[in-house]
């Protein structure tokens, strides 16, 4: 439900702030008061093209504002913004230097997911506007809606789904053919080519440390040699000299014990430091220029160098490229065995989809017929007698479906069953019929759009109907008509409707006035919920125009107390 609608700097409206209700809300007033900006005002927070004209003179900006209060579930394609029991809130930003911007619940979007979401929150109807029902996409939700168990559609398009995917994986595995046979032979010799190689987890990294070693082999033999040559093995060696200082310092630690501590630690690092010249005597003599362990560590090296290039990073990337094409192989090697058993998955899929969606087919001929009837008879009650409808089933179209059956003449399935459904209309006797989006007047089409929501009110998920004029053409009796039939679509949706109308407006839950005002010297357009007293004075000014007297009053009374009746 449209609870709040805020507009601010749009055409002449300057800032108008709307509480509307549910049940049947009602706006009335003079033409040329406004009624028009108003609506053009919700085609913004449904996507529609924004124009930089629309902008109100003197301002930067135009925005329009709208609180809509969700009743159970959030629908998926609103998820992403909004939690169960939180408003949606829905803003449009128009800048006059040209730019636009949508945004719901402060999450920005573009004005194409805009008019997605305006797709499930409101239907605009009336010449030119947002009208769901001209989306032929929508004729078969609709009837399905209205004829169809929700189980037996759940039940058609998961096996429909599946059956696309086991064709699409057979396709996969005849179509590789000669690429099949190149690939075999590929995958063959890079697993042997890896299997060889017997490459080793850490191996890498220590060949990389070996090929350090060989490359420096001269200089680490050298300079060991000659640290341990100075360490202990010259006459002046570090560890002669620390060794007589250390009977120095011994003698001191007679004099004080103290001392004696420190110069246990002099004696270890003593020993220690000997122990490391023994170890680098020994390093050296271990260490040898080795040319052809050097060349053998380099093509090992350039080994995991080349296999990293073809088949993935270092040993951990090899590893799982040799995993990927040895279950890659497997499947491959086991095409012909695969291809049967996903023959046989498809032809039990395919009858699975066929009997399925026979079943459907037949619910919906009967509810296209039941359909029928009641739309007939509800347009002939809004004034068209003459007018003809029929929700018409044709087979899918060869580009969109999928052959489940194998005749000569095969049937084919769609996402959503065996056919095609469009609603064509003829608002004219002697008219052949036609699609919805080809019908005449605005008029007409506000009325044939308050017929099939009557009779679809139940199963239209919409929560809010807009109609813009829908009392086009008529008058009387059938104007009282229309009126009731808002008042019954407003049991199970919000309408807002805009009225010339006394008949039609008697019968609002909240009625609203837009008018012209003169604010600082500039015309502005405003809109006003009216008492019930002020709205016995808008029916009179309806009824009679802008002469008032108490005999239109008491008319205007009298529609009031008729409506009510009703």
């Amino acid at each position: 439900m449209l609870s709040r609608l805020r507009v601010k700097n749009y055409a002449l409206i300057e800032d108008m702030d709307l509480t509307f209700g549910a049940g049947l809300n009602i706006l009335t007033g003079q033409t040329g008061a406004g009624k028009s900006i108003l609506i053009g005002s919700m085609n913004l927070i449904i996507g529609e093209k924004a124009s930089t004209e629309m902008v109100r003179s003197g301002a930067e900006e135009a925005f329009v504002e709208a609180t809509f209060e969700l009743a159970g579930k959030v629908p998926d394609l609103l998820s992403s913004y909004v939690r169960v029991g939180e408003p949606v809130f829905v803003r449009r930003q128009v800048i006059r230097g040209g730019r636009s911007y949508a945004f719901v619940n402060d999450h920005q979007v573009t004005v194409g997911k805009l008019k997605e979401i305006g797709d499930i929150l409101l239907d605009l109807l009336g010449q030119h506007h947002h009208q769901s029902l001209l989306n032929v996409d929508n004729h078969r939700q609709l009837l399905d809606r209205f004829a169809v168990d929700k189980e037996f559609s759940q039940n058609y398009t998961a096996a429909f789904t599946e059956l696309k995917e086991r064709q699409s994986e057979l396709e996969s595995a005849i179509n590789a053919d000669e690429l099949t046979r190149e690939r075999q032979a590929l995958y063959r010799f890079q697993l042997q080519e890896i299997n060889v190689a017997k490459l080793e987890t850490e191996e890498q990294s220590l060949l990389e440390e070996k090929v350090t070693i060989l490359r420096n082999a001269q200089q680490l033999k050298d300079t060991t040699r000659e640290l341990s040559y100075s360490l202990s093995e010259d006459d002046d060696s570090t560890l002669n000299r620390l060794r007589g200082m250390l009977k120095v310092f011994e003698s001191l630690a007679e004099l004080d014990s103290s001392l004696k501590e420190k110069a246990i630690q002099w004696k270890e690092a003593i020993y220690s430091l000997d122990d490391i010249s023994m170890e680098l005597s020994r390093y050296g003599d271990t260490i040898e220029a080795d040319p052809e362990r050097l060349a053998w560590v380099n093509e090992r090296l350039q080994l995991y160098r080349d296999f990293s290039k073809k088949y993935g990073e270092g040993y951990d990337g090899i590893m799982a490229y040799k995993e990927k094409i040895a279950g890659e192989l497997d499947s491959l090697e086991n095409r012909d065995e695969k291809i049967k058993v996903l023959e046989k998955e498809i032809a039990s899929l395919k009858t699975k989809v066929y009997d399925l969606g026979s079943k459907i087919s037949a619910k919906r001929s009967n509810g296209a017929k039941d359909l029928k009837k009641r739309i007939k008879t509800e347009l002939a009650e809004l004034g068209m007698k003459g007018t003809k409808f029929d929700a018409v089933l044709t087979p899918v179209s060869d580009n969109a479906g999928m052959a489940v059956t194998n005749d000569d003449d095969p049937c084919l399935a769609g996402e959503f069953g065996l056919e095609d459904i469009e609603f064509l209309i003829s608002p004219n006797p002697g008219e052949p019929l036609k699609p919805l989006a080809k019908i005449a007047s605005g008029g007409e089409m506000s009325r044939i759009m308050l017929g099939l929501k009557t009779v679809l009110a139940k199963v239209d998920a919409i929560p809010l109907l807009v109609f813009d004029e829908i009392d086009v053409g008529i008058g009387g009796d059938t104007a009282n008509l229309v009126g009731k039939k808002l008042k019954a679509l407003a049991q199970n949706h919000q309408v807002i409707s805009i009225t010339h109308l006394q008949q039609i407006a008697s019968f609002a839950d909240r009625h609203f006035q837009v008018r012209k005002a003169e604010r600082g010297g500039r015309t502005v357009t405003e809109v006003a919920e009216l008492s019930q007293e002020e709205r016995v004075a808008e029916i009179a000014r309806m009824i009679s125009g802008e002469k008032i007297t108490d005999l239109t009053l008491e008319h205007a009374r009298e529609f009031l107390r008729g409506a009510a009746e009703a």
